[in-house]
């Protein structure tokens, strides 16, 4: 079972890169690099032959010009100087459509990155964390949580702690992964007529990366659900749609970003209520 939500992030990232003049590119260069491989990664063999191929016909001449060496450089992937979407879209694509990545294989790419490299991919961390506690079992989650506690009282603030081995046990989020189960009417797996909010939004943002829609990439509300938030809202939310607690207002905000995605995305003025709602998920 494929579970790209995550590329939300990504695309969001992209975007936020693409959108910087060549010398700030520059100055950000580790990280646009850290970004665009874990597209790639994600991506399918097509997603990737498409994008070299859009990045030759655009830019191969000056790679050509500049050297070799220049040819590594992940400017050419994120370029839209030419007035075109950058040629990463086309990796984003097909990752967002990848049959084969699940959480099982999300966790896996993210243990590969090296401590000095986390910081750029945190959000990717926060998503995967997120995802799992959101598919997993009541038990499971009520161990994870008592794992979590017992390694730092303030676990939530570095979802890296959720992804990482300790004192030889497997990653704690492990325990959600292994322990996916129906924790609400199964729409998340299978028939699309009982999806929840969430799920539908992510095909919207799905289309934005096909058409490189700066507005919805830029304002993209599933990314925000990620980004806006610290992992202990989890703890608040029986699913991606419905919260269980109202007295936790944080968690309550993302629900409202949640529930009312698909109406940003067509175009209704709901800024002002979305960003009340992103200012109450960040205190």
């Amino acid at each position: 079972m494929a579970d790209n939500k995550d590329i939300a992030v990504l695309a969001k990232k992209v975007y936020e890169l693409s959108a910087l003049a060549l010398d700030e590119l520059e100055d950000r260069k580790w990280e646009a690099l850290l970004i665009v491989n874990a597209a790639i990664s994600s991506a399918i063999a097509d997603g990737v032959a498409r994008m070299h191929a859009d990045k030759e016909a655009r830019w191969g001449a000056q790679i050509q010009e500049e050297g070799i060496l220049s040819r590594l450089h992940p400017k050419w992937l994120l370029r839209t100087d030419d007035g075109k979407p950058p040629a990463i879209q086309h990796a984003l694509a097909s990752a967002r459509d990848n049959p084969h990545r699940d959480l099982r294989t999300r966790l896996q790419a993210l243990q590969f990155i090296a401590p000095a490299d986390r910081e750029p991919l945190t959000e990717l961390a926060r998503a995967l964390a997120t995802d799992a506690y959101a598919g997993a079992r009541g038990d499971a989650r009520d161990l994870f949580i008592t794992r979590m506690r017992g390694l730092s009282k303030e676990w939530f603030k570095d979802p890296w702690l959720t992804l990482l081995p300790h004192d030889g046990n497997p990653p704690p989020v492990s325990i959600l992964i292994e322990n996916q189960g129906s924790t609400h009417d199964g729409g998340w797996h299978d028939d699309p007529t009982d999806d929840t909010e969430l799920e539908k939004a992510q095909f919207l943002w799905a289309d934005a990366i096909r058409t490189w829609d700066v507005d919805f990439l830029r304002d993209n509300p599933l990314s925000q659900l990620y980004l806006s938030v610290e992992t202990a809202a989890m703890t608040a939310a029986e699913t991606a749609s419905e919260v269980a607690s109202s007295a936790n207002e944080a968690a309550k905000g993302v629900a409202t970003i949640v529930k009312w995605a698909p109406y940003v995305a067509a175009g209704i003025p709901v800024l002002g209520l979305t960003t009340a709602a992103l200012a109450a998920a960040r205190q």
